[in-house]
């Protein structure tokens, strides 16, 4: 039997139909063995409304997750690293950064009024001891001692005790009671004269454990944090005798711009950044917007930065 093609076959006029086939998607004539062919050898990828192959898109999401991963745990290395910096140029073009970052709405010219100098900062890179809460009150000892107020003297109580037990020589005890207290206000620093150091955390639970952390120090340390009332902070300020402030930047903020503080920006000489610390979302304290403006308030005043 003769195979007719499909022009042979419209050429006869003899009145037979013919059999034929079609492709279903195109309308065409295919020939069987071509149509099966087709079928077998292009089995390609489809596109995506957006004629992305699907394959290509999943591995540069999976590299750009890559990337965003190898950024962050640099960032983070650099956080805890900065505080070992001995080179406080290092130091200051590490916290502009985090300036320029942040204000990227800003000209050079106004950003330079935000940005601190080398002489604002100091290294802290002496102290080779790793920067935990433990090692927080060695530090300020060893740095910081001769801004902490003297220790108390442990007789007064037992004064207390002997004029309960007797009430002879009332006079006398009375006399020795008042030398005690005297002793006391010598070893204070004097009002007109205080020098405090101000530790800033990123949060109010960390600075209570600052605030633990620290309170054997000659003089204790003071917490300032939101939770509390603002006048109570400021009654604490004003007659206490710790030398130590543990506060987050915004509550410090807030007690030196209110109207009835007795604490004065020039009064902060010292300011200890609780830098190593990194919360879940390894962010630090150079994450939080108030860090940059109090510490900027402060040193126009004289203050230093140390990072802890």
């Amino acid at each position: 039997m003769v195979e007719l093609t499909r022009a042979e076959a419209d050429d006869l006029d003899d009145g037979l139909e013919y059999d034929v086939q079609y492709s279903e998607d195109e309308g065409e004539l295919v020939p069987p063995s071509t149509l099966a062919t087709e079928t077998v050898t292009h089995e390609e990828p489809t596109q995506d409304e957006e004629g992305t192959n699907p394959r290509k898109r999943k591995t540069d999401i999976s590299n750009l997750k890559e990337k965003k991963k190898m950024k962050m745990e640099l960032d983070m290395q650099q956080k805890k690293d900065i505080s070992l910096e001995a080179s406080p140029e290092v130091i200051t073009e590490f916290i502009n950064s985090k300036i320029s970052r942040k204000h990227t709405n800003l000209s050079a010219l106004e950003l330079s009024e935000l940005y601190f100098t080398k002489n604002d900062i100091r290294s802290t890179s002496e102290f080779t001891k790793s920067r935990t809460l433990d090692n927080l009150s060695e530090y300020i000892n060893q740095r910081f001692k001769n801004m902490l107020p003297g220790k108390q003297q442990q007789q007064q109580p037992q004064h207390g005790k002997q004029k309960n037990k007797k009430n002879k020589n009332k006079n006398k005890n009375k006399s020795k009671v008042e030398d005690v207290e005297q002793d006391d206000d010598d070893s204070r620093q004097p009002t007109e004269d205080r020098k405090f150091i101000a530790i800033v955390s990123m949060s109010a639970i960390r600075a209570c454990d600052i605030h633990r952390a620290t309170k054997d120090l000659n003089g204790s340390s003071l917490k300032l944090i939101n939770k509390n009332k603002l006048d109570v902070d400021l009654k604490l300020v004003k007659s206490t005798r710790s030398r130590v402030l543990c506060c987050t930047p915004g509550r410090l903020q807030k007690v030196l711009n209110s109207p009835e503080s007795q604490l004065q920006k020039d009064e902060i000489k010292i300011i200890l950044v609780d830098n190593s610390y990194l919360d879940q979302k390894k962010q630090n304290i150079w994450d939080i917007k108030e860090t940059f403006e109090v510490l900027k308030e402060l040193t126009k005043q004289g203050s230093k930065i140390y990072l802890y």
